[in-house]
């Protein structure tokens, strides 16, 4: 695992000591994350929220590379959620071009990496410009096969399974036929398999909202590191404390 982070940590730091101890053999296969603590850590440092976003932007760049050389085969972020349209339109406004300006710089990340974008939520009611671009990030990306980054982007769990159910109820399927996996596929997430580790930061102990059908059981991470400090000593202890966990999904 070690070699795989090359030039990411010094020598003999914290972070190789960290990395060693990791089994490449457990890595989860799905990692969810909500990124939590932009503006709390921009406020503790005098700073505007802004700057909290942009910081914050830059880690969600480096779990991305994190995941991606871990071997984690699916990343969902959790960016912007149904009820985030209630904040400052002024922040609002900021958010979308900033998001429009991430797709434009990291288009190269994903060519070069083979990473596939997808979008979680109800994209419709973004931005002209930014959803035009999100159809052309996803659809250039769409036969990467390395890694999965799922954005949620307007999503809200409830409004997820709501929708599901209209998909369902629309396309005429019949009742008894409906189970778990068939259910599956009308959610934003498909195919992907489920989330093994969530992971929050900020100190704040709760999912809200976030990929409720799909986070059954999934371990979750809590840690007060706020979202733009969340380096790479941080993922690798969340890593550790999920192959710490045993997972029996109800069995003895």
């Amino acid at each position: 695992m070690i070699d795989r982070f090359k030039g990411l940590y010094e020598k003999d730091s914290e972070e190789e000591a960290l990395l060693r101890e990791i089994d490449k053999k457990r890595i989860p296969v799905h990692l969810a994350v909500i990124m939590d603590g932009n503006g709390r850590w921009a406020k503790q440092l005098g700073l505007k929220r802004e700057e909290g976003h942009r910081k914050g932007a830059q880690s969600a760049r480096k779990i991305t590379e994190y995941s991606l050389r871990a071997g984690i085969k699916h990343l969902t972020l959790f960016a912007f959620s149904s009820e985030n349209w209630k904040r400052p339109i002024t922040e609002v406004n900021m958010l979308m071009n900033m998001l429009y300006e991430k797709l434009v710089e990291q288009k190269e990340l994903l060519i070069e990496n083979n990473i596939r974008l997808n979008i979680l939520g109800e994209i419709d009611r973004l931005p002209p410009k930014l959803k035009d671009k999100l159809h052309e990030t996803m659809d250039f990306s769409r036969s990467f096969k390395k890694m999965q980054v799922n954005l949620a982007l307007n999503y809200g769990g409830r409004m997820e399974i709501v929708n599901a159910i209209k998909k369902m109820v629309s396309n005429g399927v019949n009742p008894s036929k409906i189970d778990e996996r068939l259910f599956k596929k009308y959610l934003y997430t498909g195919d992907t398999p489920d989330p093994d580790l969530m992971i929050r930061t900020s100190g704040e102990i709760r999912i809200s909202n976030f990929l409720l059908f799909q986070a059954a059981y999934s371990e979750l991470y809590f840690t007060e590191t706020m979202w733009p400090d969340f380096d790479l000593k941080a993922f690798c202890k969340a890593l550790l404390d999920f192959q710490k966990r045993e997972r029996r999904f109800g069995k003895v």
